[in-house]
């Protein structure tokens, strides 16, 4: 397969910060890149494709997301952006109706998010259980850490009177220690196991669904972490489905698959089965080992060293939720990594990314000199400290720089206008040298990276506020923004030889936009239109 591609605004995204009008691509290889006419002089019987005069970038590429999930969301309720408890329950009305599902059958939805609701306040099980207690409902929060289910679902689960608390989440009870159907953390997965699982078939099917919305983005590669979706079946089934759409060559997008494997014997028998990272195609690999430490800042389970500023009434003291102890950490870790494992771990609240920075730096100094790339991801309260130990240890930042548009809301609420100022620093991350590797963390957000390059050069909410952006120094340029999706995931897979930049030799992996983001007004920016990506040289999607 011949292809070239002319008349581009082209951006190489490589050191030399090469611009040019033409890419050459073979077998989908890009064999030159320069001028039209130097081009078009080498591409003998090659197709043409005039992109009169748009932007051509590399490849978007997610650092963080949840493949899985984002594809199982498109089935389930759609909860996002939900105005009150009221708009909840008339979608949720819709959504069993438009399904034909009938009582006694179970149904989920995904998104709904308190702060949005009139009166703030999380539903629990009796305001469910009037309309939907016939069915067996679960319903997730939008950051996945917090879910809300029917009494029914509590009674099956054996959770409903006097529940045995675990650690790492909390199964919320009233006064006379009856459960209220909210459960955090890894509360969450009591629940999730005993729901009818997917199998491969399915899991194959949601996999598609959510590469063929990536792809219109422009994204062309991602790392997902999909073990974790208890509810579609065991990792083996999983990497199964993966294994099988690379073998059939039906994935549209490069993936590398994150191993979140919560215990040692999920752990001992994943490794049992001789997977190291980095194994795999051109389309799927085996990425990093996975482990989650903490909720969300908009649940108030991130973990904090201080309580939160804005505790709710009878949660006096709170400052979020471990989901795992630094011992767990540490015989996690040091398993994977002595198997040949790279290693990435959460981090939303500071106490949580210190804990994963003293597991981490202790392997680091074991072994000097070697180029280890292990990341923490999310990065958000990074308070006195934090950031100076990523710069030290080499850990990749692996920054959801789209949360900011949400999170600006209720940041110095929750954390206080001291904590506030140090949160959300993705700026000094970039000046103290740390390798930025952007991501999603989709369904959790908005996947479309045009939307966190937008949140991190203009740090405003989606209709454009504060004016000047909030706390407006940590504001990233557009230029090392673009490379936060390109340059900065392919060194955090160890494919910056493969990918991240145009250039010879390397995947003919493209987004070309309606616009160029350089002379774009930054305001503007999450207004850009993919017109086209290309991944492999093939034009996977076109507007």
């Amino acid at each position: 397969m011949k292809k070239v591609f002319i008349n581009a605004n082209g951006y190489a995204m490589d050191e030399a910060e090469n611009r040019f009008e033409a890419v050459y691509v073979e077998d989908g290889i890009i064999s030159s890149v320069g001028s039209n006419e130097e081009v078009l002089a080498s591409a003998e019987e090659a197709e043409v494709v005039d992109l009169a005069g748009k932007t051509l970038l590399p490849g978007f590429n997610d650092s963080h997301i949840h493949l899985l999930s984002y594809g199982y969301s498109l089935e389930v309720c759609d909860l996002n952006d939900c105005r009150s408890l009221e708009e909840l329950k008339s979608r949720l009305r819709k959504y069993i109706a438009d399904n034909s599902i009938e009582k006694g059958q179970w149904v989920e939805g995904r998104g709904w998010d308190q702060n949005q609701f009139d009166s703030k306040e999380m539903p629990d099980r009796l305001d469910l259980d009037e309309e939907f207690g016939d069915y067996y409902v679960v319903l997730t929060r939008t950051c996945a850490q917090i879910s809300v289910v029917t009494t029914n679902v509590l009674q099956l689960a054996g959770i409903y009177e006097n529940p045995q608390q675990i650690e790492g989440g909390m199964i919320l009870v009233d006064e006379n220690h009856i459960a209220t159907g909210l459960l955090t953390g890894l509360a969450t997965e009591i629940v999730y196991k005993i729901i009818p699982k997917l199998g491969v078939a399915r899991i194959k099917k949601c996999i598609l669904a959510a590469c063929n919305k990536y792809i219109t983005s422009g994204m062309t590669s991602t790392q997902t972490d999909d073990f974790e979706l208890l509810r579609a079946g065991n990792f083996k089934e999983i990497l199964q489905a993966y294994e099988e759409l690379d073998r059939e060559g039906l994935l549209p997008m490069r993936v590398n698959l994150m191993l979140h494997l919560p215990t040692l014997e999920e752990l001992k028998e994943f490794i049992a089965l001789g997977y190291k990272t980095g194994d795999g195609s051109p389309y799927f690999r085996i990425g990093p080992f996975k482990t989650i430490t903490d909720g969300s800042l908009g649940g108030r389970t991130a973990a904090l060293r201080e309580p939160y500023s804005d505790n709710p009434e009878g949660m006096e003291g709170n400052a979020g939720e471990m989901y795992i102890t630094k011992k767990e950490l540490e015989d996690l870790t040091r398993l994977a990594f002595d198997n040949g494992l790279q290693l990435v771990s959460d981090g939303i609240g500071d106490r949580a990314m210190r804990t994963v920075l003293d597991v981490f730096s202790k392997i680091i100094e074991e072994h000097p000199g070697e180029d280890l790339r292990f990341g923490i991801d999310h990065c958000q309260i990074t308070t006195e400290g934090i950031i100076e130990d990523f710069a030290k240890y080499g850990i990749i930042g692996g920054l959801e720089l789209i949360f900011l548009a949400s999170d600006i809301a209720i940041v110095s609420d929750r954390v206080g206008e001291h904590r506030a100022k140090m949160s959300y620093n993705w700026k000094k991350f970039k000046d103290l040298g740390v390798v930025i590797a952007a991501g999603s963390d989709s369904p959790v957000e908005e996947y479309n990276p045009l939307h966190g390059i937008y949140a991190s050069v203009t740090r405003c909410t989606y209709d454009k506020q504060p004016e000047g952006g909030y706390h407006p120094q940590q504001k990233l340029s557009v230029d090392d923004a673009i490379h936060a999706f390109t340059t900065g995931p392919a060194y955090a897979t160890f494919e910056e030889d493969k990918k991240g930049t145009i250039e010879k030799g390397k995947y003919a992996d493209f987004v070309v936009l309606d616009r160029d983001l350089y002379a774009a007004d930054p305001l503007a920016i999450m207004d850009t239109s993919v017109v086209m990506t290309v991944v492999g040289g093939e034009i996977v999607y076109q507007k």
